[in-house]
């Protein structure tokens, strides 16, 4: 006999209550529903909350927030999985309330699909342990850039003007300039030049120490190249990237002297990078559309991104598949045991890796000298969409060896020039 599922919705609003459980009606699950905190505490305190399979609550409740009802739950159970509902205004609360081991969010207006899709996803996951996730804590790592991503999305949703373009072109031009004017990284660099032009002592001292200060300038030059990425995303966005016709040979060489270029990378976890073998009087027959500069910086982010994330001494392939219209490059890597969270990447994520400030780990990776920041694959989702193409991600699983392999596949597609109009 299956067991039905029990949800516990927090909402004094007895018509958003309804509208909940409506959009959950396909999961057939069981629902409580109560107004405040004081019956969910009454409940705790008689029953305990081992019955419950999830709770939903609103942030804001008549008599107190929904961070202290987690509160006052995490003391009792660590594992539940929480959802919280919270309005587009109120991203300090919520940033606060994620860190009490949250493991989801919902910004209002709340879409009956994405509602549906996060309490299955969290249901299914319903074994693990919450406290130590690395998906979850990465949360609150990117919370702040993603709430001012999703909201805006949202609200683009609700009037049904969602214009990919545009979308991307207000996030990372008003993004970009809070980063760089200000506040954030913009005041680091500029703290950094101004003790820079101050006295020194007669020890040498700026001000500060020494070694306080080559700290910031660590964090200057950190924030700089995050504002450099931004640059550039930007510049493609408002078309300001030239462009030139050039025989598909030419891309396939600057993937040859990339991967030279990353020797040193590759030896971190014993790597090997492995191309298709295709003729080039065959590729010189295609033309495509580029700009060297910023597919040299796309690929290297697809090949170091597939390096972070496999398993020692494994290959790393990028394979040339041509079409009549078209033509297909993939990197694809074999999962390795960082990412943690099963075979691949989860089908809920496969859209998100390319969204701005998405990061699948918490890792840092320095060995890879790179931002691990989460806008890497954003700039090259934009360069390749740039011209003419598309980047898609996808689990595959390799049959070829002894046992079936889960890995992961990032494919560019990239028309003929002479198929553009």
């Amino acid at each position: 006999m299956i067991t039905q599922n029990k949800i516990l919705i927090v909402e004094d609003d007895p018509t958003t209550a309804l509208l909940y459980q409506g959009a959950l009606r396909s999961l057939d699950a069981n629902f409580v529903v109560f107004s405040g905190i004081k019956p969910v505490l009454h409940l705790l305190q008689k029953d305990g909350i081992e019955s419950i399979d999830l709770i939903l609550t609103d942030l804001k409740l008549p008599d107190g927030t929904g961070t202290e009802l987690v509160r006052e739950i995490r003391k009792k159970n660590s594992q539940i999985p929480i959802l919280v509902v919270t309005s587009e205004s109120d991203s300090i609360s919520i940033i606060e309330v994620m860190k009490e081991n949250v493991q989801d969010y919902l910004i209002k207006p709340v879409f009956p699909k994405e509602l549906l899709k996060k309490v299955e996803y969290h249901l299914s996951k319903r074994s693990l342990d919450y406290k130590t996730s690395i998906l979850e804590k990465e949360k609150i790592i990117s919370l702040e850039k993603l709430l001012d991503w999703y909201s805006f999305k949202n609200r683009s949703l609700e009037k049904g003007e969602f214009n990919a373009q545009e979308l991307h072109k207000n996030l990372f031009h008003v993004l970009r300039a809070s980063l760089s004017q200000g506040a954030g990284f913009g005041i680091l660099v500029q703290i950094i030049d101004i003790i820079k032009g101050m006295k020194q002592t007669e020890n040498g001292d700026y001000i500060l120490e020494k070694e306080v200060l080559s700290i910031l300038e660590d964090n200057a030059n950190y924030s700089k190249k995050v504002l450099n990425t931004f640059s550039e995303i930007e510049n493609i966005i408002f078309d300001r990237v030239n462009e030139e016709v050039v025989p598909l040979s030419v891309l396939w060489q600057e993937i040859v002297s990339i991967i030279k270029e990353l020797e040193s990378q590759t030896k971190i976890k014993h790597h090997s990078i492995q191309m298709t073998d295709v003729s080039s009087v065959q590729m010189d027959s295609i033309s495509i559309r580029w700009n060297r500069e910023y597919f040299h910086k796309s690929i290297r982010e697809l090949l170091i991104n597939a390096m972070k994330f496999s398993l020692d001494s494994s290959s790393i392939f990028v394979l040339l598949q041509l079409k009549s219209d078209s033509v297909s490059f993939s990197v694809i890597n074999s999962v390795g045991s960082d990412l943690k969270i099963g075979e691949g990447i989860p089908n809920e994520y496969l859209d998100l890796v390319f969204e701005p400030f998405f990061r699948l780990t918490k890792n840092l990776y320095e060995r890879y000298e790179t931002l691990d920041f989460g806008i890497g694959l954003s700039l090259v989702k934009e360069t390749i969409q740039k011209f003419g193409g598309s980047v898609l991600v996808s689990n595959i699983f390799d049959h070829l060896g002894d046992k079936v392999e889960p890995k992961v596949e990032f494919k560019i597609t990239l028309p003929h020039s002479s198929s553009l109009k």
